[in-house]
């Protein structure tokens, strides 16, 4: 017989007769495959005898403007699908999505045919996640990051996790929960989500399942929201929109989608002062840092006595009260800086004349507290951390052991103490460094004499302490396991309390304290992989020592020690040289059971030392989303990757940072209104429930001479936004009399980062302009069997992913979204402008598809993302690639 290849070659020539009728509860299918869009892949799941079962989620109930967006619950399925696969394995081989309307009203399946398609127009799908588990898994229940920025960040998470009994199954490999969330917003019902023939989701016994849906509702109530109402407006009609929307371009004439699905800010929450100027929905403020040892960088400095003045105070140091001074002292810091006493009295100074430096302390302190009554109080002491050795001596291995060399600046005993100091530092973060030892290539250095003959080297073993004429204490430095953090913790006794170390969001995965009645738990806080959503974490090793744990007027006082150096790499390590401003996230609970917060709160502490002058630093201006009249705040920095991995931080796109952002995840919370707070909150309420088709066949084991019947897949997934999770296409031109927001500051006829335009720009009716964004990243020994991009209407152009391990980029995977003629209702998932987007299938069998490409351990991918931005902008846009694949190479073909 013909390969697989000649079969390509010949299909275009041979006669396909279609199916009498589809079996597919959304029609017909579009796919792709490499560069190559409409392969003739049979999508029809009947037709090659696969068979369904329906679900229905729980009711969502929405006004005009409302967000959705929190879970449903457990949800069983049918009893028949249960008692079938008891103690079996079911190959879910693909499903099918929709939104509908249901009679009678609030009971979903009772009447299956009466069921109606809830136009995208109406609802919009933001995203969802959906999993099944079964009788050896359990989801549970857990806190997602506030204000969560990297695509699709939620108030509440769910995760599966694996019962005990599922290490006693006679094949502990096959899955006992899966998690469906490929092409899971607008394009989902149009979109395919199965796999070729061999492929498939397996799960062990079955018996429930779950979604967490993000929905916007669009729908202009003058239009009606009852099922006879689909008739009604069928082409759109916007509802009224808040200012912010559309880059405050207003909305445009013949539009055919709402600007409130694409999350914009707003009077009721993080609305830009350039709308809003009195509704302090955003609060811009410098953010400052202290410096323990050196002095801040260029650009970083506090100017004025005011500021510097202003800033102290609110830093989070250890002082009862502070003492202000205006100097021209050479011997000082320049600029802003604080000197902490004993007796609780701090000084700060501002310096018009300064040539000192700032000098760090072996025992420092600093205390905060956050807005949700979380205080955190941190002594640090650093004095053993290293063994200093006398005077003349230095390591025979300071040489043959180096690691890296830390020159003095000068001949002064100040610039000996600053080279050992870096090289303290430098060897304190390193594993392999030994310690510090002198090291003089040229004549000995005669101090006060400005050569700068000494260095200190970073060394992996000292050999023989050896004998010369001395430079100072501490010639040779061993490190120590040393060190000791005095940590207090305080909060309301009601319920559970803690605060995450280095980080502003939960999304830092950070080291945190947990504090109940119980004592201190030690947890890292972690993203879940399910795009951008963040749960607990894992529970860690204990590190801490209780010291004591009591309750005054409702207040619980808890306080512990532990080491500088976490005992594990999730354990935070506290830096002897560094860490002087330390940020929390504080959060607390509605009892002692560590779960979903009540309340949130950022915090900063500063530590300083008694007696030692800190730098303080001007990092420059942060912003803060912030609920009408200035409360709920919220502060963030996401980590947006810079060149050469990803194009956001070169863009200095508006997502990445609190300052700039302007719509997108923050802004759109579950139950916020997406309008400004003067607009009008219709009371005519849209119900409706989220529907699944899973199609599926029984799994075969292999058997002896025999294959399984079916792969498993499991998920890949990657954003072309990176860590950011979501990102902002700006217009490709700042329109006279208005502003960007985000890049306020933009000049007319300059193109907004990111974009790229042909034709006579930015007024002539030929301008067409895109705006790009890419991603390079590795992966390894993998094989891609499945690749759905996500990206929102109405304005993606493309996603395109490549490998480069020979340095010239082959082509992947090309999406080429399908958007929508209108052609309503007699098509009724053809709202115009909202798109389909055909997912890339891979197989070594099927001659419609190009085969599997093993990628090697290694592989450099490239994710490029294209938009149209030629007039509108957009908030909030994606460019994830959901992916599934399997991780062993294709074996050898079988001819028959």
């Amino acid at each position: 017989l013909p390969s697989a290849a000649m079969l390509r070659i010949l299909l275009p020539l041979l006669v396909v007769v279609p199916a009498l009728g589809s079996g597919n509860m959304n029609g017909k299918y579009s796919v792709a495959s490499g560069d190559r869009s409409d392969v003739a892949f049979n999508d029809d799941y009947a037709s090659k005898g696969h068979e369904y079962f329906d679900v229905w989620a729980p009711e969502i109930a929405t006004h005009y403007g409302e967000v959705f967006w929190t879970d449903q619950g457990n949800q069983p399925l049918p009893e028949h699908i249960v008692k079938r696969f008891e103690g079996k394995v079911m190959a879910i081989t693909g499903y099918e999505q929709d939104q509908v309307m249901v009679q009678p009203e609030g009971q979903p399946g009772q009447n299956p045919a009466a069921d109606v398609s809830v136009p995208i127009n109406w609802a919009y799908n933001h995203h969802y996640m959906a999993w099944m588990t079964g009788q050896h898994s359990e989801l549970r229940k857990v806190p997602a990051a506030p204000g969560d920025h990297m695509a699709h960040g939620a108030s509440t998470k769910w995760i599966a996790v694996d019962k005990p009994s599922a290490a006693s199954r006679s094949d502990p490999s096959i899955p006992t929960s899966q998690w469906f969330s490929e092409g899971n917003g607008g394009e989902s019902r149009k979109s395919f989500h199965g796999y070729p023939t061999g492929f498939a989701q397996l799960i062990e016994s079955p018996t429930q399942w779950h979604i967490t849906p993000m929905q916007i509702d669009t729908r202009n109530r003058d239009c009606g929201v009852k099922p006879a109402d689909v008739k009604n407006c069928t082409k759109f009609v916007p509802g009224p929109e808040p200012r912010q929307a559309r880059y405050g371009l207003g909305t445009p004439k013949d539009t055919n989608y709402s600007g409130i699905l694409e999350c914009p800010c707003n009077s009721r929450y993080g609305g830009d002062p350039t709308f809003y100027p009195n509704s302090k929905t955003k609060i811009a403020k410098h953010k400052y840092n202290l410096v323990g040892s050196g002095s801040c960088v260029a650009g970083q400095e506090v100017t004025t006595a005011a500021a510097c003045f202003a800033a102290a105070p609110a830093l989070g140091i250890n002082a009862s009260r502070f003492a202000n001074q205006t100097v021209a002292d050479p011997k000082m810091p320049p600029g802003c800086s604080i000197v902490t006493s004993s007796n609780g009295s701090a000084v700060v100074s501002f310096n018009t004349n300064g040539q000192g430096k700032c000098s760090s302390a072996s025992q420092r302190a600093g205390a905060a507290s956050s807005s949700v009554g979380v205080s955190i109080a941190i002594e640090l002491d650093a004095s053993d951390v290293y063994k200093n050795s006398q005077r003349g001596k230095y390591c025979s291995n300071n040489r043959a052991g180096l690691i890296k060399s830390f020159m003095m600046r000068d001949g002064s005993f100040d610039a000996a103490h600053e080279a050992r100091r870096q090289c303290q530092q430098f060897c304190w973060d390193s594993k392999e460094c030994w310690g510090c030892s002198v090291d003089c290539e040229k004549t000995p250095l005669v101090y006060g004499n400005p050569l700068a003959a000494c260095q200190w080297n970073a060394i992996r073993s000292c050999g023989k302490q050896m004998d010369w004429s001395g430079s100072i204490t501490g010639d040779i430095t061993e490190k120590q396991a040393g060190g000791t953090a005095k940590i207090t913790l305080s909060g309301p006794a009601a319920g559970w309390f803690g605060a995450g170390f280095n980080a502003t969001r939960m999304a830092d995965q950070p080291y945190t304290l947990i504090a109940n009645a119980s004592g201190v738990l030690e947890q890292k806080l972690g993203t879940c992989g399910s795009e951008a959503e963040h749960c607990p974490g894992d529970r860690l090793a204990s590190s801490v020592k209780v010291l004591s744990n009591t309750v005054v007027n409702g207040v619980r006082r808890v306080v512990i020690t532990r080491g500088l150096a976490g005992i594990t790499k999730d354990h935070y390590s506290f830096n002897p040289f560094g860490d002087e401003t330390i940020h929390f996230i504080t959060a607390i609970g509605k009892s002692q059971v560590f779960e979903y917060h009540k309340a949130h709160g950022p915090a900063v502490v500063a530590l300083t030392g008694s007696g030692s002058a800190a730098c303080i630093c001007d990092m420059g201006e942060v912003g803060q989303l912030c609920e009408t009249g200035g409360v709920q705040c919220a502060e963030f920095v996401k980590h947006c990757m810079p060149a050469p991995f990803g194009d956001l931080a070169t863009q200095k796109n508006p997502t990445c940072n609190s300052r700039q952002y302007a719509g997108g995840l923050n802004c759109c919370h579950h139950k916020r209104i997406m309008l400004d707070a003067d607009q009008e909150i219709r009371p005519e309420i849209l119900r409706y429930h989220m529907k699944f088709r899973f199609w599926f066949q029984e799994y075969k084991p292999a058997s002896a001479g025999s294959k399984a019947s079916h792969a498993d897949l499991p998920r890949i997934y990657y954003q072309t936004e990176a860590d950011a999770g979501e990102y902002d296409i700006p217009p490709a031109f700042r329109s006279p009399g208005h502003v960007i927001p985000g890049y306020p500051d933009w000049p007319l006829n300059k193109p907004t980062p990111g974009t790229t335009c042909t034709g006579n720009c930015p007024n002539g009716a030929d301008c067409e302009c895109t705006h790009t964004i890419t991603y390079h990243w590795t992966v390894s020994n993998m094989r891609l069997v499945y690749a759905g991009g996500h990206c929102h209407a109405p304005s993606c152009l493309s996603i395109e992913l490549y490998r480069n391990d020979t340095g010239t980029p082959k082509l992947l995977c090309r999406q080429l979204p399908k958007y929508g003629q209108g052609n309503f209702p007699v098509d009724k998932w053809d709202e115009a402008g909202y798109v389909a987007l055909p997912p890339c299938l891979w197989s070594d069998d099927d001659p419609s598809l190009d085969d599997t490409q093993w990628l090697p351990a290694n592989t450099p991918l490239v994710s490029i993302k294209k938009n149209r931005n030629t007039h509108l902008g957009h908030y909030g846009e994606m460019a994830s690639w959901q992916m599934r694949g399997v991780f062993f190479p294709a074996t050898p073909a079988t001819f028959v």
